[in-house]
C-alpha cells in the first residue's frame, strides 16, 4: 500500500538554523524502512515554493499537505516552534494521525520530571500526549507505528476526511487556486499518490 507522510519539524531557513536537527534523507530512509512493505511518499514543507511572498499560500501549502497525508510524523528531538504546534493542531482537526519522534529524556519526554510541585514519571508533554496516536524513540519506530496505523486502511477502512476547518479554509483555497499549479514537487507527490487535482 502507498502511504504519505508529512514531515513536520524545523526547516533550515538560514545560516542561524544550520545547527538544528531537521528532516533529511537519513530520517526519511528510517521511516520508509520501518513502514515496509508499504511505500512511503514524503510531503516536505521545505520544498521551494514558487512565490515566497505569498505567505497565505505558503501556509496553505503546509496545511494542504497535512490534510492529504496518511499521517504526520513530527521530529520532536529538539524544542520546536509555533509552526509545528499549528501543524499538529491542524492534523488533529483533519483526523490525520500524528506520530511524534521524541527520544527518552529529551525536550518533550522524561523518565522523571519535577513539574508543578510534583514528581511525574514517564512524562510526555501534555500537548504531545493529547494529540499523538504514538510517541516513539526514533524514526525507524515512527515507520513501524505508521504501518500499524495504516493497517485498517489496507483492510478497506476509510482514509482521513478532506474536510477543511474554517480557520484553515482560506489558506488552503489560496494554495490550491494560486500556487499548486506551479508547485512541481507537490504535483509530483500527488502523481505518485494518484491524487492529481481537478
Amino acid at each position: 500500500m502507498k502511504v504519505s507522510v508529512y514531515c513536520s519539524g524545523s526547516i533550515t531557513k538560514g545560516v542561524s538554523d544550520r545547527g538544528k536537527l531537521t528532516w533529511s534523507d537519513t530520517e526519511r530512509t528510517e521511516v520508509a524502512k520501518g513502514a515496509a512493505p508499504h511505500e512511503v511518499v514524503f510531503l516536505n514543507p521545505d520544498d521551494p515554493i514558487t512565490d515566497p511572498g505569498n505567505t497565505l499560500g505558503q501556509f496553505g501549502r503546509d496545511m494542504y499537505q497535512v490534510m492529504i497525508a496518511t499521517a504526520v510524523v513530527v521530529d520532536a528531538r529538539e524544542r520546536r516552534g509555533l509552526g509545528v504546534g499549528v501543524e499538529m493542531a491542524a492534523a488533529a482537526a483533519f483526523g490525520t494521525p500524528i506520530v511524534v519522534v521524541a527520544p527518552p529524556n529529551s525536550k518533550y519526554r522524561a523518565d522523571v520530571l519535577e513539574y508543578r510541585g510534583v514528581t511525574v514519571r514517564d512524562y510526555v508533554h501534555p500537548h504531545v500526549a493529547a494529540l499523538s496516536a504514538a510517541v516513539v524513540d526514533d524514526f525507524l519506530r515512527a515507520g513501524e507505528a505508521l504501518a500499524e496505523l495504516v493497517a485498517p486502511l489496507a483492510a478497506g477502512g476509510a482514509p482521513a476526511a478532506d474536510d477543511v476547518p474554517g480557520w484553515l479554509a482560506g489558506a488552503i483555497s489560496e494554495y490550491r487556486h494560486n500556487v499548486l499549479h506551479a508547485d512541481v514537487p507537490m504535483l509530483e507527490a500527488l502523481r505518485q499518490l494518484d491524487r492529481i487535482p481537478g
